[in-house]
């Protein structure tokens, strides 16, 4: 009788996958037992890799580039690590198990001993959708085929040391190396996406005066970086608004001080549009004075918020000084039925909202994008931002907590 392992990570929803390079969205999996070809441990971590269980029979791939094999790693108590290996191995070639499925299950119950599997973090499925370099372990989104000598190795879709990889490059990246500054106070912010010099920021778009914070780490600006020091009267304006409707991928890096987060631990709502007829605002972030919920309003909604209640406090104010998160990173994904998710620095989805495309608190309405930060419609934000951009595009759950990751490592500070 043939056997098999089961992998359940949550239940399925809008945002499960069928493939995930980083875990996320790969929610439920199963593969031939058979097909074992390693197992490995660290400390409360058993690793399992298998053969031939990938979604390509062949691929092309650059010098250098491997392709991963499928795997998974399943949680155990400390100590046990073991005893987990041994348990899979006497299932997989023993002729007397009870059972043809081996489920590691962190939903509901597992029939293997000395697992530890309670949350999504502790089953994680990986069955790749790009190949990695094996110098560094990366994800590499080089093409070749068809590509040209600015495209060959990566640097085509590069902006500011994020690799969006081919067809997802923003159209909007407001990044760091783009601030201007005079006398110690941001002057201009050019950004660096496909959509053309219109959308730039020049010192008659400034409201208010916002410090270029060159102080980094985590006890000053919070990030690894410079950034824009925006207050709650603040506000940079874009030299043209900018509209999107349908599936969009949008993002940013928001920096608090450990001190920031003691004493004031707010952001609110980054990414603002302009008043219109009936409520033509739109607003997409979290309300500065609730830490539990991300909010949105998109063009000629009416009625409320659209709430995605985060599974997790927002900004870690439960967290000791030494270990808090200082570098925030959101990455906010809209797919085709407007269905609303969120992803951290982790690259896990930790915030989704439910289409809603009738009545009041539409999910589907346009993003208007014209403000970052305070645009005057008495919604507030504050926090030194150092990245923020659009992709008219939802480039999808695995490409999304890819760029999350990327940008968590990139701002996050060292100390």
């Amino acid at each position: 009788m043939k056997k098999f392992f089961l992998f359940k990570r949550r239940e399925l929803n809008a945002t499960s996958t069928l493939t995930s390079d980083t875990g996320e969205g790969l929610d439920l999996f199963a593969v031939p037992a058979d097909r074992i070809g390693i197992i490995s441990a660290s400390l409360g971590k058993v690793n399992i890799v298998f053969n031939d269980s990938t979604i390509y029979e062949e691929s092309s791939l650059l010098d250098g580039e491997s392709f991963r094999k499928t795997s998974v790693t399943v949680s155990c108590e400390e100590g046990k690590e073991e005893s987990v290996m041994s348990d899979i191995m006497s299932f997989v070639y023993s002729s007397g198990s009870k059972s043809n499925v081996m489920r590691f299950d962190a939903v509901g119950s597992s029939n293997i001993k000395n697992v530890k599997l309670d949350s999504i973090s502790d089953v994680v499925s990986e069955v790749r959708e790009l190949p990695v370099v094996r110098t560094t372990g990366e994800i590499s989104k080089s093409t070749f085929l068809g590509g040209t000598a600015a495209t060959a190795f990566g640097t085509g879709n590069t902006i500011a040391d994020i690799d969006f990889g081919g067809g997802n490059k923003p159209i909007i990246d407001f990044n760091e190396a783009g601030l201007g500054e005079s006398g110690g106070n941001v002057n201009a912010w050019t950004h660096s996406g496909t959509g053309g010099s219109s959308y730039n920021i020049a010192s008659g778009d400034i409201t208010g005066t916002i410090p270029l914070d060159t102080s980094t780490g985590r006890a000053n600006n919070g990030l690894a970086t410079q950034a824009a020091d925006v207050g709650p009267s603040d506000t940079f304006e874009l030299g043209a608004t900018y509209t999107q409707s349908g599936a969009f991928t949008a993002y940013a890096v928001v920096g608090l001080s450990t001190a920031d987060i003691l004493d004031n631990p707010k952001m609110g709502m980054l990414f603002q549009g302009s008043a219109a007829t009936l409520q033509g605002q739109t607003f997409m972030f979290m309300d500065a004075f609730d830490n539990n919920n991300f909010q949105f309003k998109f063009k000629d909604a009416k009625g409320g918020f659209v709430i995605a209640p985060s599974q997790t406090p927002i900004v870690q104010i439960n967290k000791p000084t030494d270990t808090m998160r200082t570098a925030y990173v959101f990455v906010i994904r809209r797919d085709a039925a407007s269905n609303i998710s969120v992803y951290d620095n982790s690259g896990s989805l930790v915030a989704f909202a439910t289409a809603k495309t009738e009545g009041y608190q539409r999910t589907d309405g346009d993003i208007v994008f014209d403000h970052i930060g305070n645009g005057g419609f008495d919604e507030k934000f504050q926090g030194n931002v150092a990245r923020l951009g659009i992709i008219a595009k939802d480039i999808g759950t695995s490409a999304c907590s890819t760029l999350a990751k990327d940008l968590a490592k990139k701002y996050t500070p060292l100390s």
